[in-house]
């Protein structure tokens, strides 16, 4: 089988566990033809036309607007695909692509990675689940554009949304990562018997290479508190920020890494931690290795916890990275989270915003080895379920199901 995935930049040498990365990889391990098209920008890790990464041969484009004539002729020129895989429902290259298959009547399936970072959708990014989401708002037709257009003459906007959305429903199958996921498609009009549900995934040895902890963490002696994600407020970094006083009182030897690629807010972080008079407790690191990465983990795992205090998730990656690697976890109760942790069980929740919470969460599993070892176990069954084999044969199925059609 000959697969196509177009995507945004989610196949780079530098982003070794993006879901779109793992898939082309696994594909084409199993044998399968794989090949795929991405955004070209200016960066390192998009900059070169043609890359072969993991034996997948990647030709990036550049886009003017939703129009890319490198696109159409890369489209056309290479061999025809069995079935061609769309990533990120925002993908600018979905539109053009999606018309050209049909056209060729070669099968489409999409997964959009997170619904509610969606602008349209959602009022606030940071705090979506803040504010009902306005599915009104959402053009996924020329009926729905019309109709958008006689309400408001906005021509600009309108066309923007219609190209956004427009392909969810032009699809042959719909992959969607959660039960939420699949709630918010069928609202937007996806019809149920193309949806499908399939888990981003994680390689089962992602963590055997090389690995070593920072320099700036490698003195810590007592229980690590760990925050590795972006510093977004749709990440929550402040709200552990805002429990370290609470999670101190308890324990008064626990320390804190914030690792983040994206420190967007980081002099907020700094303020909090000052703030509370931890500034000496909380070491600061602008990005971390895959091996890194592991080794924080691991280190965690023998006496802390991992904590992803998030106000949204498109899925969860870091969680079920954090599992692998038998280190408890502590995240919020909210859609897509409350797929992945079972109170309790593989780890633990707390309310949204709710400080308090998160603290007398991270002071459980600090304080309570049986808990941790509870929920460490618990998180190593867990991910059985997310590895890439088991992932992998689902999309198999898929793809074999959309070509019969």
């Amino acid at each position: 089988m000959k697969i196509l995935i177009i995507t945004t930049n989610g196949i780079t040498t530098t982003f070794q566990s993006w879901p779109e990365r793992l898939q082309a990889r696994g594909l084409a391990q199993r044998g399968y033809e794989v090949w795929a098209i991405t955004y070209r920008g200016k960066q390192d890790f998009n900059r070169l036309e043609r890359e072969t990464i993991d034996n997948v041969e990647v030709r990036r484009v550049r886009r003017r607007g939703w129009l890319s004539v490198g696109l159409a002729q890369a489209l056309l020129s290479g061999p025809k695909p069995d079935v061609v895989h769309l990533h990120h429902l925002s993908n600018q290259l979905a539109f053009e692509s999606a018309i050209i298959c049909k056209l060729r009547r070669i099968p489409l399936v999409m997964t959009p990675h997170g619904f509610f970072h969606d602008p349209y959708l959602v009022i606030d990014r940071d705090r979506p689940f803040a504010y009902p989401a306005r599915y009104s708002e959402m053009i996924l037709s020329l009926g729905q554009f019309v109709k958008a257009m006689f309400k408001q003459f906005k021509p600009k906007r309108h066309l923007k949304n219609y190209l956004n959305h427009s392909p969810l429903l032009m699809m042959d199958r719909v992959i969607v990562l959660s039960r939420h996921g699949k709630d918010v498609a069928l609202k937007l009009g996806v019809k149920e018997k193309r949806l499908a549900i399939v888990p981003n995934a994680i390689d089962r040895d992602w963590a055997e290479g090389e690995s070593e902890l920072p320099p700036e963490a490698r003195g810590i002696d007592g229980p690590l508190v760990l925050y590795l994600g972006q510093f977004k407020y749709r990440k929550g970094f402040d709200l552990l920020a805002k429990a370290i006083p609470a999670i101190l009182e308890k324990c008064p030897a626990a320390r804190f890494v914030f690792a983040g690629h994206s420190p967007i807010h980081e002099a907020e972080l700094i303020r909090l931690a000052e703030n509370a008079k931890a500034r000496d407790k909380l070491i600061l690191l602008h990005s971390v290795s895959e091996g890194e990465k592991a080794a924080l983990f691991r280190r965690a795992a023998q006496s802390g916890v991992y904590v992803l205090p998030t106000r949204y998730e498109g899925f969860g990656i870091p969680l079920i990275e954090a599992m692998s690697l038998g280190c408890p976890v502590v995240s919020t109760d909210i859609p897509v989270i409350d797929e992945l942790i079972k109170d309790g069980e593989n780890g633990l929740l707390f309310p949204l915003e709710d400080v308090n919470g998160l603290a007398a969460a991270v002071g459980r599993v600090l304080q309570d080895v049986g808990l941790r070892h509870k929920l460490a176990e618990g998180g190593l069954e867990t991910v059985k379920n997310f590895f890439t084999p088991v992932v992998l044969d689902q999309l198999e199925t898929i793809y074999r199901e959309v070509r019969r059609k």
